[in-house]
Protein backbone atom coordinates (compact mmCIF):
# COMPACT_ATOMS: atom_id res chain seq x y z
CA UNK A 1 0.00 0.00 0.00
CA UNK A 2 2.77 2.31 0.16
CA UNK A 3 4.12 3.92 -3.18
CA UNK A 4 6.66 5.74 -1.99
CA UNK A 5 9.95 3.61 -3.00
CA UNK A 6 12.37 5.08 -0.43
CA UNK A 7 9.80 5.08 2.39
CA UNK A 8 9.16 0.67 1.18
CA UNK A 9 11.87 -0.44 2.30
CA UNK A 10 12.14 1.60 5.78
CA UNK A 11 8.24 -0.10 6.05
CA UNK A 12 9.64 -3.43 4.92
CA UNK A 13 12.50 -3.64 7.53
CA UNK A 14 10.24 -2.50 10.37
CA UNK A 15 7.58 -4.57 10.48
CA UNK A 16 9.86 -7.77 9.24
CA UNK A 17 12.49 -7.24 11.61
CA UNK A 18 10.23 -7.77 14.82
CA UNK A 19 8.80 -11.03 13.33
CA UNK A 20 12.15 -12.59 12.97
CA UNK A 21 13.14 -11.43 16.52
CA UNK A 22 10.23 -13.02 17.98
CA UNK A 23 11.00 -16.28 15.58
CA UNK A 24 14.35 -16.00 17.09
CA UNK A 25 13.65 -15.70 20.76
CA UNK A 26 10.57 -18.59 20.53
CA UNK A 27 13.05 -21.01 18.32
CA UNK A 28 16.27 -20.08 20.42
CA UNK A 29 14.91 -19.73 23.89
CA UNK A 30 11.33 -21.25 24.80
CA UNK A 31 10.68 -23.81 22.44
CA UNK A 32 14.28 -26.03 23.51
CA UNK A 33 12.71 -25.37 27.09
CA UNK A 34 9.47 -27.37 26.87
CA UNK A 35 11.18 -30.76 26.09
CA UNK A 36 13.37 -32.63 28.57
CA UNK A 37 17.41 -33.07 28.16
CA UNK A 38 17.28 -36.44 26.70
CA UNK A 39 15.38 -35.17 23.51
CA UNK A 40 15.97 -31.53 23.65
CA UNK A 41 17.71 -31.38 20.49
CA UNK A 42 15.77 -33.97 18.63
CA UNK A 43 12.45 -32.52 19.86
CA UNK A 44 13.62 -28.59 19.45
CA UNK A 45 14.87 -29.68 15.35
CA UNK A 46 11.15 -31.69 14.70
CA UNK A 47 9.77 -28.15 15.55
CA UNK A 48 11.88 -25.79 13.69
CA UNK A 49 11.79 -28.07 10.86
CA UNK A 50 7.52 -27.72 10.93
CA UNK A 51 8.16 -24.09 11.51
CA UNK A 52 10.27 -24.06 8.63
CA UNK A 53 7.74 -25.69 6.25
CA UNK A 54 5.13 -23.20 7.16
CA UNK A 55 7.34 -20.73 6.82
CA UNK A 56 7.36 -22.02 3.14
CA UNK A 57 3.63 -23.08 2.77
CA UNK A 58 2.45 -19.12 3.56
CA UNK A 59 3.55 -16.82 1.04
CA UNK A 60 1.61 -19.27 -1.59
CA UNK A 61 -1.04 -19.45 0.78
CA UNK A 62 -0.74 -15.84 1.12
CA UNK A 63 -1.16 -14.97 -2.31
CA UNK A 64 -4.12 -17.27 -3.33
CA UNK A 65 -5.80 -15.70 -0.45
CA UNK A 66 -4.91 -12.51 -1.75
CA UNK A 67 -6.09 -13.13 -5.15
CA UNK A 68 -9.50 -14.81 -3.55
CA UNK A 69 -10.06 -12.32 -0.84
CA UNK A 70 -7.64 -8.97 -1.00
CA UNK A 71 -6.07 -7.78 2.46
CA UNK A 72 -8.75 -8.68 4.58
CA UNK A 73 -8.72 -12.35 3.64
CA UNK A 74 -4.81 -12.33 4.54
CA UNK A 75 -5.77 -10.27 7.63
CA UNK A 76 -7.91 -12.55 8.36
CA UNK A 77 -5.90 -16.20 7.84
CA UNK A 78 -3.03 -14.20 9.92
CA UNK A 79 -5.04 -13.45 12.75
CA UNK A 80 -6.60 -16.45 12.83
CA UNK A 81 -3.15 -18.01 13.09
CA UNK A 82 -2.13 -15.88 15.89
CA UNK A 83 -5.22 -16.72 17.74
CA UNK A 84 -4.56 -20.41 17.37
CA UNK A 85 -1.12 -20.09 18.76
CA UNK A 86 -2.08 -17.91 21.71
CA UNK A 87 -4.81 -20.49 22.78
CA UNK A 88 -2.47 -22.99 22.57
CA UNK A 89 0.27 -21.90 24.34
CA UNK A 90 -1.79 -20.64 26.69
CA UNK A 91 -3.61 -24.13 27.22
CA UNK A 92 -0.32 -26.46 26.83
CA UNK A 93 2.48 -24.38 27.45
CA UNK A 94 4.54 -24.17 30.14
CA UNK A 95 6.37 -21.39 32.24
CA UNK A 96 9.97 -22.38 32.70
CA UNK A 97 10.88 -19.08 34.13
CA UNK A 98 13.03 -19.32 37.49
CA UNK A 99 12.58 -23.43 37.55
CA UNK A 100 14.71 -25.83 36.82
CA UNK A 101 14.28 -28.72 34.75
CA UNK A 102 13.58 -30.86 37.77
CA UNK A 103 10.89 -28.82 39.19
CA UNK A 104 9.08 -28.67 35.77
CA UNK A 105 9.43 -32.70 35.20
CA UNK A 106 8.14 -33.57 38.85
CA UNK A 107 4.95 -31.63 37.78
CA UNK A 108 4.41 -33.57 35.04
CA UNK A 109 5.00 -36.84 36.60
CA UNK A 110 5.95 -38.92 40.06
CA UNK A 111 9.51 -39.32 40.02
CA UNK A 112 10.92 -42.55 38.95
CA UNK A 113 13.55 -42.53 41.49
CA UNK A 114 11.94 -43.78 44.80
CA UNK A 115 12.65 -41.59 47.91
CA UNK A 116 15.04 -43.47 50.85
CA UNK A 117 13.72 -42.97 54.14
CA UNK A 118 16.01 -41.30 56.65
Amino acid sequence: MISDPFLLPAVGFALTVPIYVLVALLFGIYIPELFPTEVRLRASGIVNTLGRGATIVTPFLVVMLFEARGVAGVMALMIGLLVVQIITVWALGIEPRHRSLEELKGEESPSAIPQEAS
